[in-house]
């Protein structure tokens, strides 16, 4: 089975090597870039989930011969006046039918968790979790390592992993199919 996803951050692709490994272990997973469709960093939820479905489908287009195309996005929402984290997996099957536009499709999301005012306020003037971390650690790119997260948890949590429970929600429509069918 051949996997690609829509990016080529290896926090990303050892997420989804990781979670498919758990059902597929021989399954060959691929990293491509490809434009999410959304701001680069997407304010809602739902620009987050639609940044993570448009990642999986360019994908899956573009490969022509995946399996599968997955689709991982991070962005940042308010709830209650406070700013949060989050991210969606959007994992994507090639329709058995050639002809049809698109294939079934498996979403999650999660990964919350409140973001420093300080982070906040450079955000909302337009700022990128990513580059923002960068800045104010000093290191250099905090996302493709154990990313915000694990820099607020003093390592104790990171992205990947984070990555790899919502890649695997994102898979249960896949493998546990009974529970969709009519």
């Amino acid at each position: 089975m051949k996997v690609v996803v829509g990016s080529k951050n290896p926090v990303k692709v050892g997420a989804v090597e990781e979670a498919f490994g758990k059902y597929w272990p021989d399954s060959e997973i691929v990293g491509m870039e490809v434009i999410s469709g959304v701001g680069e960093q997407p304010m809602s939820e739902q620009e987050t989930m639609i940044g993570a479905r448009q990642r999986a489908r360019v994908a899956l287009e573009a490969d022509r011969v995946a399996d599968y195309g997955v689709g991982l996005e991070g962005g940042v929402t308010e709830i209650e006046s406070k700013m949060f984290e989050c991210a969606w997996a959007c994992v994507v099957r090639r329709p058995a039918d050639a002809k049809a536009m698109a294939g079934e499709e498996g979403l999650a999301g999660g990964l919350y968790f409140e973001l420093p005012d300080k982070i906040v306020q450079r955000i909302k003037k337009g700022g990128e979790l990513g580059p923002i971390m960068d800045e104010m650690t000093g290191e250099e790119n905090v996302k493709q390592k154990g990313g915000a997260i694990g820099m607020f948890s003093k390592g104790r949590l990171d992205r990947r992993q984070a990555y790899v429970q919502i890649v695997l929600s994102a898979l249960i429509k896949f493998v546990s199919p009974e529970w969709f069918s009519d």
